[in-house]
C-alpha cells in the first residue's frame, strides 16, 4: 500500500530513526515516503498524500497532522513516540512499530471526529482541535509548563496540582445543546476524547468518533479532591462534573485559555462556541482495542 509517513524524529524518549522506522514498514509491504512534521515539509507531505497516512510522533505532532488532513477519505494510522500518547490511548495504541508493521493489514478501525472552536471576538478566530480547549486553571498550567521548559508526565501533573491550587473561582455563562446555566468553577475543559495534557483522564467515559463532547467543569469545593487526584489519575474518577453535548456555547469572562497543547495569547473576556465536524477521520487500531477503553498511565 502507498504510505504518507510524517515523522517527528524529537518525539519522546527511545531512538526511532526515520531509516529503521522506513525500513520496518517496508519490509511489511508498505510503500513509504517521508516527510517532516512542520512547516513547508509538512505543508509539502499533506499537497502528496498518499492511501495511508502514517504519523510517528507526540501528541503535539498527531493533532497538528490530524487537524490540517486536507480530506478524510484515507486511512490513518499513530504510531505513538511521545510522552503522554493521549489520541494514540484514546483510539487504541500500537505498543510498538513492530507491531504496528505485523498487523496493520488486520488492523481495526476507529472513526475520530475532529472538533471546532470559533470565538467572535477578534483575536481568537476559529480553531480545530483533537484533545481539548481549556480555560482557568489547567490552561494557565500549561502556559506555565511551557515558560519554564518542564517536560514529562509527571513534572506535568505537578504543574497541574501548584496551578490547581492557586486558581481563582470563576462564574462561566453556558449554553449546552438548549439549556442555558451559570456555573461556579475552576475551570472548563471541554474534551473531545478522555484524555489531555500530562495524561489526565479527565472525561474517562468520552468515546472517539461518537459525535460529542464533554464539558468538564471542576466546583470549588472539590479543589482538594483534585488535588489528591492528580498524585494518581489512574486510581479512579476525577472528582469533576460533566456535561455531554453535540453543541456548546461558554461566554468566559477572561483568563488563561489553551487549545490542546497551545498556550492563547488571547484572555480576554469572549463567547466561544463549541461543535463536531461531521465526516471523521478513519485510524488504524489493534483489534483487540476495540474491546476495552483505554486508561491513562500509572
Amino acid at each position: 500500500m502507498d504510505t504518507t509517513l510524517f515523522h517527528n524524529p524529537n518525539a519522546g524518549e527511545e531512538a526511532h530513526t526515520q531509516e529503521e522506522l522506513v525500513a520496518l514498514l517496508e519490509e511489511a509491504g508498505l510503500h513509504v515516503q517521508v516527510h517532516g512534521t512542520k512547516g513547508q515539509a509538512l505543508r509539502k507531505g499533506l499537497k502528496k498524500l498518499r492511501d495511508l497516512v502514517v504519523i510517528a510522533g507526540g501528541d503535539g505532532t498527531v493533532g497538528r497532522i490530524a487537524r490540517s488532513l486536507p480530506e478524510r477519505g484515507r486511512r490513518c494510522a499513530v504510531l505513538p513516540l511521545g510522552t503522554a500518547n493521549n489520541l494514540a490511548r484514546a483510539l487504541g495504541p500500537w505498543p510498538s512499530p513492530e507491531h504496528f508493521a505485523a498487523g496493520w493489514a488486520k488492523a481495526a478501525h476507529r472513526h475520530l471526529n475532529l472538533a471546532v472552536a470559533e470565538a467572535e471576538e477578534d483575536g481568537f478566530g476559529e480553531h480545530r482541535f483533537v484533545e481539548s480547549v481549556g480555560f482557568g486553571a489547567f490552561a494557565q498550567a500549561v502556559e506555565s509548563a511551557d515558560e519554564e521548559g518542564l517536560e514529562g508526565v509527571e513534572a506535568g501533573r505537578a504543574i497541574f496540582r501548584r496551578a490547581l491550587a492557586e486558581a481563582p473561582v470563576v462564574h462561566a455563562h453556558l449554553r449546552v445543546d438548549d439549556h442555558e446555566q451559570v456555573v461556579e468553577t475552576l475551570l472548563v475543559e471541554v474534551m473531545n476524547i478522555p484524555l489531555f495534557g500530562p495524561n489526565l483522564p479527565l472525561a474517562p467515559e468520552s468515546r472517539p468518533g461518537n459525535g460529542l463532547l464533554d464539558v468538564v467543569l471542576l466546583p470549588p469545593e472539590r479543589r482538594a479532591e483534585m488535588l489528591e487526584w492528580l498524585r494518581a489519575p489512574a486510581a479512579g474518577h476525577p472528582p469533576v462534573e460533566i456535561l455531554r453535548c453535540a453543541t456548546v456555547t461558554l461566554r468566559w469572562p477572561g483568563g488563561p485559555i489553551r487549545v490542546d497543547d497551545e498556550p492563547q495569547e488571547f484572555d480576554e473576556a469572549c463567547t466561544v462556541s463549541f461543535h463536531i465536524e461531521v465526516e471523521p477521520l478513519t485510524f488504524l487500531i489493534p483489534p483487540e482495542c476495540l474491546a476495552a477503553p483505554q486508561k491513562a498511565r500509572s
